[in-house]
């Protein structure tokens, strides 16, 4: 049994998967609840392996909730993994697009693929048939465009993420919304299109808090993956697990 815990800057995702990968359980929960979560879970299960992704520094108190099982696994760009890293900057890679990388590779081990991540940022990753992560794109997310036309204009309004399915903004607020909502979407499609020249068979994977924006208007073939980030750190915890055997 794994236990793959994901620490972000303000919420920390834990899943529990099995020896078939299967996800038995998938929380959500605020930083300063994580220790709870994990004891929690812990008095459920028995885990072996446990793998923790951190975009900061991890507290001590949550690494002696942890230390207990028997292979703990921390990743970092020193971490052996499953595909290479055709990265300039390794170092700065970030952990999720990694991971997300790692999951589209064993998804699909012979096809190209572009993963759409729409997150806070929205990151446009390509790796190839062969497993080399090749690099990608990092753009505003949606939440951020509009946050950003509100705090750096003195009258534009804040509001919400809608797809209003009109090329032209009929108001104020929903020509906000189709610059920020829209104007991703086309960025998102334009780079497909672009992928598609260059790699003539490719997936395009889709994943992250936003992806319905994409998923609902796009006329192209995707492949929908929630949990892309969570398959990615358990096939690494895998892989690392085995070397160690």
């Amino acid at each position: 049994m794994n236990l793959v815990a994901d620490l972000g800057n303000s919420r920390i995702k834990l899943a529990v998967i099995d020896d078939n990968d299967e996800i038995l359980a998938l929380e959500s929960h605020p930083n300063n609840a994580s220790i709870l979560a994990i004891n929690d879970l812990k008095q459920k299960y028995i885990f072996q392996r446990v793998i923790l992704s951190a975009t900061g520094a991890v507290d001590d108190s949550l690494l002696s909730t942890l230390n207990d099982i028997d292979d703990l696994v921390f990743l970092s760009e020193n971490i052996s993994i499953p595909i290479q890293i055709e990265y300039a900057t390794p170092s700065t890679l970030g952990k999720d697009r990694l991971a997300a990388a790692v999951g589209a590779f064993i998804r699909f081990p012979d096809r190209n693929a572009l993963i759409i991540d729409m997150g806070t940022c929205i990151t446009m990753d390509l790796v190839t048939d062969k497993g080399i992560f090749k690099g990608g794109n990092i753009s505003p997310g949606i939440q951020m465009r509009l946050k950003a036309m509100h705090q750096f204009t003195a009258r534009l309004p804040l509001v919400s993420a809608m797809n209003t399915n009109s090329l032209f903004g009929y108001s104020t607020e929903s020509a906000i919304q189709n610059g920020a909502v829209r104007g991703a979407l086309y960025e998102i499609e334009y780079l497909i299109t672009q992928a598609k020249a260059q790699f003539s068979e490719i997936n395009v994977i889709l994943t992250g808090g936003d992806a319905h924006f994409f998923e609902s208007w796009t006329k192209n073939e995707i492949f929908a993956a929630p949990n892309l980030v969570i398959e990615g750190l358990n096939e690494i915890l895998k892989y690392n697990a085995k070397k160690n055997l």
